[in-house]
């Protein structure tokens, strides 16, 4: 292909995307889909579209990722005291008010 742009899909004077150029607006292809020209890289370039793909799938499980909700005091008074018991920490002194 010439650096005019006669491919298939191509316009006269359009130049193919690079994988640069590319990568340089990949946040903006993975929130939008991209425009013509990026899909069109997308569609003849396996190594952009792997990267997307694999990013996709990274953006998909971090959605599942849920925040854990702290656990209830006691396990953590229970993990102490677990700890304490089998001589792995220092007991901890009560704390007093002043």
């Amino acid at each position: 292909m010439s650096e005019q742009g006669t491919a298939a899909g191509k316009k006269r004077g359009e130049v193919a995307m690079n994988c640069a150029e590319f990568q340089k607006v990949l946040p903006y292809i993975i929130d939008t889909g991209g425009n013509e020209q990026e899909q069109e890289h997308l569609k003849t370039c396996p190594i952009c579209s792997d990267l997307v793909r694999d990013l996709k799938y990274i953006v998909e499980q971090a959605k599942l990722l849920v925040p854990m909700e702290d656990p209830n005091p006691r396990v953590w008074d229970n993990i102490q005291h677990s700890v304490e018991t089998e001589g792995l920490g220092k007991p901890q002194q009560a704390k007093r008010g002043f």
